[in-house]
């Protein structure tokens, strides 16, 4: 197969997507924008990330309280049980919106949570596994503890480093788009 022939290939199967150019351009362009914004704004993001997850947490326990009450979920103890964590986390997010500090203390523990039990998980399935993929498995359970760690007991450079990461990321995968964009447009 030549150059060319690769080309008009590629060519033809741009051509063929389902997803206009410039559908592309603007989603990579808000993403050049909102990462740009983030590494410009670093505290102002971090406190909207703080918020968003108030308002989940809130969003979250107000529909397990609705669905406790809901037909059809199960046991009398199962509906209990979903209630009350409803509450719980109904609470949460009502603290999480009231007070900055709580938002940013919640948001590294969820982050934190997530890590540590990813990291169990993974470090367990690889113990079990034999053969192909259970040094991966080891791994990426071995870094998901470690980077669940560092949210525990560094929770202010962990926070920092994440908003950081989600502005680089957001700048170089919006960069990727419009470069696609133009890509499907030429095609």
């Amino acid at each position: 197969m030549t150059d060319t022939s690769v080309r008009s290939s590629v060519a033809a199967e741009l051509r063929g997507q389902p997803i206009p150019w410039w559908s592309v351009l603007i989603t990579g362009a808000l993403g050049v924008a909102f990462g740009a914004a983030v590494l410009i704004w670093p505290d102002i993001s971090l406190r909207v990330m703080a918020a968003l997850a108030g308002v989940w947490l809130f969003i979250a326990g107000l529909a397990r309280i609705i669905g406790a009450f809901l037909p059809g979920g199960g046991s009398v103890l199962h509906s209990v049980f979903s209630g009350v964590v409803g509450i719980i986390v109904l609470i949460a997010g009502l603290i999480c919106l009231r007070n900055l500090v709580t938002r940013l203390a919640l948001l590294s523990l969820m982050f934190a949570i997530t890590w540590i039990l990813t990291g169990i998980t993974l470090v367990v399935l690889g113990v079990q596994r034999q053969g192909s993929g259970r040094g991966w498995l080891l791994l990426v359970g071995v870094l998901a503890l470690l980077a669940g760690s560092v949210f525990v007991f560094a929770p202010g450079l962990s926070l920092t480093t994440l908003v950081v990461l989600t502005g680089v990321s957001s700048l170089v995968i919006g960069a990727a788009e419009v470069i696609l964009a133009f890509r499907l447009r030429r095609a």
